[in-house]
Formats: C-alpha cells, structure tokens, sequence
C-alpha cells in the first residue's frame, strides 16, 4: 500500500513539475523574445522543479529498472547462471554506488540546513532543490536494494537449476 503511494507521489511530482518546467521556460523565452523583456529570476524556480523532475523520474527508472546500464557482457553470456550472477553483481555495485550517492547527498542537504544559503533573486532556500538530491538518491538506493534480491533469488534459483525462477535472469 506504502509502495503504491509513493509511486503515485512520484508520478505527481514528475507530472506538476514537466508542466511547470515547460510552462515556465515557454513563457520566460515570449516574454524574452517576443516582448523584449525578462523575467528576473524565473530561473531560480525553474530550476527547483527541474531537480525535483529530474530525480523523482530518476527513483521512477530505478523502480521500473528502465535506467541507463552499460550491461553488453550479459548480451554474450549463454550460461543461465553465469548471467544470474553477473546480473546480481550488477545490482548489487549499482546499490551500493547509489548507496554512496545518498549519502553525498545527505551530506549536502544536511550542510545546506547547517550553513543556510538562498537563490540571489527570490531568497529561495537552497535545501530545496538539494531536498530533491538526497530524496531522489534514497529512492534511487531503495529501489536498487529490491533489484538486488530480486537477482539474488533469480541467481539462487538458477544454482538450485530450478527452470521457473531463471526466466528473469539478466532482465
């Protein structure tokens, strides 16, 4: 139930935040192309709604497992378990590597509370979008946990030969 909610939340936000990136960009370029005129600091809130758009559908590919892999050896691996366990070593350096990320970015969001900061124009804080860094990097690490033992059963299936478990092996 957990689960479903926070999928929805993390298609709510990538939904608000594309229309308020499109919208925002397409009325700063007519006011600065068409009237000849800026409006000052649009960017900086733009760019808050880009962070969020940016990571939330980062921990949404995550969970879909339909992020960017450089994965060609499992392409040219045949055996089922040789693939299960390059499948599950692939997860399993991409959880902790997400894992180390979160933590930079807790660490940044926790010296952006500490040492405060705002944008020049509207004085937005600057936690915010850094909110959106360490947010979208846990969901990122969580996700990837569960691709770690889902490929670990698929890799533990696959040296018990059990042919029903192996079919999502390397997917």
């Amino acid at each position: 139930m957990l689960g479903h909610a926070l999928l929805g939340l993390q298609k709510g936000i990538m939904i608000v935040c594309s229309i308020v990136v499109a919208v925002g960009i397409s009325i700063a370029a007519v006011l600065r192309y068409v009237f000849r005129t800026d409006l000052y600091g649009s960017e900086e809130i733009i760019v808050i709604f880009a962070y969020w758009l940016y990571f939330a559908g980062g921990a949404f590919g995550a969970y879909e497992r339909s992020h960017i892999t450089a994965d060609v050896v499992s392409v040219y691996v045949k055996n089922p378990r040789l693939k299960a366990a390059l499948a599950c070593f692939s997860s399993l350096c991409t959880f902790g590597l997400s894992t180390l990320f979160a933590w930079w970015g807790w660490r940044m969001f926790a010296w952006g509370l500490e040492k405060g900061g705002a944008t020049p124009v509207w004085r937005i804080p600057l936690v915010i979008p850094q909110s959106a860094i360490f947010f979208g990097l846990v969901l990122m690490s969580v996700y990837f946990a569960g691709n770690v033992l889902e490929d670990g059963k698929v890799l533990a299936a696959a040296w018990r030969k059990d042919p029903e478990h192996l079919r999502g092996a390397g997917e």
